[in-house]
């Protein structure tokens, strides 16, 4: 299908290639990803796995983001023209003979003009799954959204390469994909604003919030480029950690789904947010009043390292993963005990032995060299375990010997004689 495009011509190293733009309508009938096409790929597992396309990622992420955002913005698509000849590209200053001389000079390299395509593929060679969400939001039309109509009229910008041979199609591939660096997650939660999530935990360490403030470096209380706090670290705790205990708390008052950026694809309205953070500092505030010894740590940083030491009597309260344990086992205390006020479940919870060292962690969160077990049913196991020490006797009979045999697995003991410590009394 021949094709006119207005264009920028370049050139990086042996690569020409062509800069333009394409209405979403137009785009997704002439082109397809490199996924569909066999011929020109290697056969080697590395960028077959690179360009295979991960369907449910585009029908229930990318797909819903375009269909419900009206800030919805997507970088460049490059875009293989794999035809046997070169495009004909025509100069503007070629067309256009009459230009004013303050316009001359910027056409001298001959590299604004029209672009025009008459024959050849054109295959996604980065922006599969983008361009894979356009056609699903305009061409198969099963995703719902105020502005899934418009998408089709958005104008995106695509980058053409032509077919030099296969060896080069594939080098192109390859380095595309593998220097493409995805953000970390700390800066998706920098900088989302549409992750009601995100949107809270920056708000408990700004300006106001229980975690805000600096240390005596002059450095954020809260760590945002790492997911783990270093020994010698005068930082209180990270900003994944909180991600995860906003998260918690709002499954905790139903409101995750409102917060939710892969539900909504939008920003939360402003009273959703206002009652999530009310919820959610109250959380932090009653933490830090309840446990004063962490609370010492937030408001002297520069004795943090001596107090997360693994002898010190609170050590384990200055873990990032404990503080996502501590709110997940805070939730289901209260959870399961309507009774308790988080106040209350909070100062019990502070008289358990929180030694890095201590038994009662070995294996369930703390390994043999004294580090955080990191897996998710390292998580769940700790906090169920706190969950029974606080309210053992409003646990069913069930649950508690389940946790039990978990706990002796964990700790490689024999499930037939371990028995689980004694919760605490009222």
């Amino acid at each position: 299908m021949p094709t006119l495009h207005t264009a920028i011509r370049a050139k990086m190293g042996s690569t020409p290639y062509y800069v333009t733009t394409m209405k979403v309508s137009d785009l997704v009938q002439i082109a397809r990803p490199a996924s569909e096409q066999e011929d020109w790929a290697t056969s080697g597992l590395t960028e077959r796995l690179q360009r295979e396309l991960n369907d449910y990622r585009v029908r229930t992420e990318i797909a819903p983001y375009l269909a419900n955002s009206p800030d919805r913005f997507f970088g460049a698509i490059i875009l293989l023209l794999d035809a046997e000849e070169e495009p004909e590209f025509e100069p503007f200053s070629e067309v256009a003979k009459n230009l004013p001389k303050a316009y001359q000079s910027t056409m001298s390299k001959d590299s604004f003009g029209f672009l025009t395509i008459d024959s050849g593929e054109r295959i996604i060679l980065d922006g599969q799954h983008r361009f894979a969400a356009l056609r699903e939001v305009y061409i198969a039309r099963t995703v719902e959204g105020e502005y899934a109509k418009d998408v089709g009229g958005d104008e995106v910008a695509v980058i053409i390469v032509p077919r030099i041979s296969t060896q080069h199609t594939r080098k192109i591939f390859n380095k595309v994909n593998r220097y493409a660096k995805n953000t970390s997650r700390g800066d998706n939660i920098l900088t989302s604003e549409d992750d009601g999530f995100a949107i809270l935990t920056r708000r408990l360490a700004d300006d106001g919030g229980p975690l805000a403030g600096k240390n005596h470096k002059g450095e954020s209380l809260v760590n945002y480029k790492n997911n783990t706090i270093a020994e010698r670290s005068t930082q209180l705790t990270t900003l994944s950690a909180i991600y995860e205990t906003v998260r918690i708390v709002a499954e905790y008052y139903a409101m995750a789904d409102e917060l939710n950026e892969k539900k909504t694809h939008v920003r939360p309205a402003d009273d959703i947010l206002d009652q999530g953070y009310e919820h959610v500092e109250g959380w932090w505030t009653t933490v830090l009043d309840g446990m004063p010894k962490l609370k010492y740590g937030r408001d002297n940083t520069k004795l943090l390292p001596e107090l997360r030491a693994k002898e010190a009597d609170y050590g384990l309260l200055f873990k990032p993963a404990t503080h996502i344990v501590l709110f997940q086992a805070l939730s289901q205390i209260l959870k399961a005990d309507p009774n308790l006020l988080l106040k209350e479940a909070v100062e019990r919870t502070y008289q358990l032995d929180w030694k890095i060292t201590d038994p009662l962690w070995r294996d369930v969160l703390i390994n043999s060299a004294h580090n955080i077990l990191t897996k998710k049913e390292n998580y769940n196991l700790a906090a169920d375990l706190i969950t029974y020490l606080i309210i053992g006797d409003k646990l069913p009979a069930n649950h508690i010997e389940e946790l039990r045999e978990r706990v002796a697995k964990a700790r490689g003991e024999d499930e037939s004689t371990f028995q689980l410590p004694d919760p605490l009394a009222d």
